[in-house]
């Protein structure tokens, strides 16, 4: 019956538990854990805490004062003096590039320089108690010169050896006045804040000293430094481009002088007076010479196609001829055609009522052929003189083509000057206008009420602040009980969540889905805290929830065969790893079998046997290796526990073969004659995972009993186990969870030291 119910835990619960997992959050472990952790979580606060609020009880207070200061934008002129000096109002990254120069150094040198800071202990770490930071401060320089040395010193004579020293000592002083001035420099800067109010001109100047009233000057020193830079800057400025400007008039004047006589000798050499006209008159002549060259190319065309035809036309039709534009229009083609068509006409007329032969008939045909004829001779007279008339036009087209080319050259001429006249003319315009703006910005230069004014204001000064600043001592304190607390709370869950080892009887049903077969509180007490659990162990005064444990799971292995009606006489004890405890879990199981029933209990680990040794035999007492490997006889190696009667079987001498030795038909016969002569047979063997030996002995025994060890076995590695041993169809009597904390077997399901004590029996006997 259980090892049906365990295979089905195995098949069902976990894919159960992973469902649950994904719908439901369960905050049980969690609120556990922190209840059993309550008291280091407080004290790892409270220890925290109690370090943070002795440092701040160390810490000085800190007074910040606050200037507000007014940044004021000018609006650009069309040339100002602020092109010179590069400022441009206008553009968003002017108050950014004013709020980087009230961080500058100059700004704070120039602070510290006004109010002598440097002479304080505050600011000048040299002035400081603190020999370390002193010794930090000399020994930069020292370790800087002493490279310095040793790279010339093997270029320098003995001669020059003084001079190398005293230049060293002297550049050492320099190195360290300057590293110095560097700390005190830092020293302000961290301490001062330049923060713009958002959507304004206006910007907040603080500073945190532990003066109050050295606060307030440090932070209205600083506006005054800014516009005292700003005023310097301009009025330097000013001069400098009223010095430059002034400088390059003379040139720039110069040079317009050079480009009107450039512009002057070039309209004397080319004769002419301006360029007005210039341009027209020729491109106007040039347009008339296209349009008589486009009349002339028509006639030409139209001629050489009427010309081509009368050349290659044979025949004397006028009818064909007439077809042709230029001789259809002719006066002696009109004629002909007429007298050409009155002749066919009465040749047509005659040939109706006469014949061929007839003297009309031969009169109008004779007057038809010479009509021909005389078309014959005009056609040629007129390809002749069409011909003439021909050439005449290919002439007149190329004189055309010819002056047009010309009229083109001439053109491109009066082009080129006419570029070269509005190229003068405008870098004079150009120079001109230079020199007039350059005129403009001397005149502001030279006036210096642009400069008089500074860019900005104060709208508040710094006051002297009535309360410190900070530290805020209540309230680090408090956010560090918090962050603590909060910490701490945070280890403890995330524990949980990482911790996969079972911990107790409770937990191992939490994540198995069924509940062990028992549990074994831990025992601390006596020689125990030390060594291993013996044989004696339930003889002790403090051994009774011990020993009433294994009696509840004996019972409950009693009652579970009752439930079955069958008896597991062959009891396997193993566990899933070594240390896990099922050695002193199988020699004490077997003691409280041994109160009721004869039982036998058998050391099947033949690798590290230790059952001989809970019994203070010798390590290598002679038991079952010897019977099965020496033939040693079985009574000689059996050995009697005189306090519970327990007959055990210790594992014997060492072998090299435990496996074959298991697995071999004389262990089987063994098993089943102790069977015949016991009630009840424990055997103790390897734990399953590194070695096969277990598994082989729980194939011939009843059943199997597992066990893991609180806050050290792994859900993994039991489900592995449980896994191995169902591939052999192993019968699983239950899990017993050992080593489990008192407090929790109270809680859960143990009843600890219910009753009467040993001793409390003895005095009532």
């Amino acid at each position: 019956m259980i090892m049906e119910y365990l295979e089905y835990i195995m098949d069902h619960v976990m894919e159960d538990k992973k469902n649950q997992s994904e719908q439901v959050f369960d905050l049980y472990p969690y609120v556990k854990q922190l209840k059993r952790s309550w008291f280091l979580i407080l004290l790892f606060s409270a220890f925290v805490t109690g370090i943070a609020v002795f440092f701040l009880m160390s810490i000085p207070a800190k007074y910040t004062a606050t200037a507000t200061l007014l940044i004021e934008a000018k609006d650009k002129k069309a040339v100002s003096i602020q092109q010179v000096v590069g400022i441009d109002s206008s553009q968003k990254e002017y108050y950014q590039t004013q709020f980087e120069i009230l961080r500058s150094n100059q700004i704070a040198e120039n602070v510290i320089d006004k109010l002598e800071l440097a002479s304080m202990p505050e600011f000048n770490p040299a002035l400081r108690d603190n020999p370390t930071l002193l010794a930090q401060i000399k020994s930069l320089p020292k370790q800087l010169i002493s490279e310095v040395k040793a790279s010339v010193k093997q270029y320098t004579t003995t001669s020059d050896a003084s001079i190398v020293q005293g230049g060293a000592d002297e550049l050492a002083q320099e190195l360290q006045q300057a590293f110095s001035r560097k700390m005190i420099l830092d020293a302000v800067k961290s301490r001062s804040s330049i923060i713009p109010v958002k959507n304004t001109q206006l910007v907040k100047i603080q500073f945190t000293s532990e003066d109050p009233k050295l606060a307030a000057e440090i932070a209205n020193a600083i506006g005054y430094a800014y516009i005292d830079i700003n005023l310097e800057a301009r009025l330097s400025a000013t001069q400098y481009a009223s010095s430059w400007l002034t400088s390059r008039l003379d040139e720039l004047k110069s040079k317009l002088e050079q480009s009107e006589q450039a512009l002057s000798d070039f309209l004397i050499q080319e004769k002419l007076i301006d360029d007005s006209g210039i341009d027209q008159l020729a491109s106007q002549e040039l347009l008339n010479l296209t349009k008589r060259l486009a009349l002339v190319r028509d006639q030409r065309i139209e001629l050489e196609a009427a010309y081509a035809a009368l050349r290659s036309s044979n025949s004397r039709d006028l009818a064909s001829l007439a077809t042709i534009p230029s001789i259809s229009a002719h006066p002696q083609v009109i004629s002909i055609r007429q007298a050409e068509s009155s002749a066919i006409n009465d040749v047509q007329r005659l040939s109706k009522r006469y014949g061929p032969k007839h003297d009309l008939m031969i009169q109008a045909n004779a007057k038809l052929n010479a009509v021909q004829n005389q078309a014959a001779v005009v056609t040629k007279k007129l390809v002749s003189g069409m011909g003439k008339e021909l050439q005449a036009v290919r002439k007149q087209e190329v004189l055309i083509t010819s002056e047009i080319e010309s009229q083109k050259n001439e053109f491109q001429s009066i082009t080129l000057k006419k570029s070269r006249y509005q190229e003068l003319k405008r870098e004079i315009e150009t120079n001109r206008n230079i020199l007039n703006v350059f005129l403009t910005r001397e005149k502001e230069t030279t006036a210096t009420s642009n400069f008089d004014s500074a860019n900005a204001r104060f709208t508040d000064m710094a006051m002297i602040p009535p309360i410190p600043s900070g530290p805020k001592k209540g309230f680090l304190a408090m956010a560090t009980l918090v962050g603590s607390l909060a910490f701490a709370v945070a280890m403890v869950c995330l524990f949980v969540i990482t911790n996969t080892t079972i911990d107790s009887v409770r937990n191992f049903e939490d994540r198995f889905g069924f509940m062990p077969i028992g549990g074994v509180p831990n025992v601390k007490f006596g020689k125990y805290r030390k060594q291993p659990i013996d044989a004696e162990v339930q003889n002790h005064d403090k051994g009774l929830s011990f020993s009433e444990s294994l009696n509840a799971i004996r019972t409950t292995i009693r009652l579970n065969e009752k439930n079955r009606q069958t008896q597991n006489k062959t009891i396997v004890v193993t566990s899933s790893l070594q240390g896990e405890g099922k050695t002193a879990v199988s020699v004490n199981l077997a003691i409280s079998f041994a109160k009721i029933e004869r039982t036998l209990l058998i050391d099947c680990d033949l690798r590290k046997p230790a059952v001989a040794d809970r019994f203070g035999f010798k390590k290598f007492q002679q038991g079952l290796s010897n019977h099965l490997v020496l033939g040693t006889p079985l009574e000689e190696c059996l050995y009697t526990h005189q306090t519970s009667g327990l007959t055990v079987l210790p594992a014997g001498k060492l072998t090299t073969n435990p496996q074959e030795l298991l697995n071999s038909a004389v262990f089987e016969r063994l098993l089943s004659q102790m069977a015949e002569e016991y009630d009840r047979i424990i055997i103790d063997t390897p734990p399953t995972l590194p070695v096969e030996d277990s598994r082989i002995i729980c194939q011939l025994a009843d059943s199997t009993l597992v066990v893991t060890r609180a806050n050290f076995s792994k859900e993994q590695t039991v489900m592995r186990t449980i896994t191995k041993l169902r591939e052999r169809d192993i019968a699983i009597e239950g899990v017993i969870v050992n080593r489990t904390s008192h407090k929790k077997a109270e809680s859960e399901y143990l009843y600890g030291d219910y009753g009467y004590t040993k001793e409390e029996i003895r005095q009532h006997s």
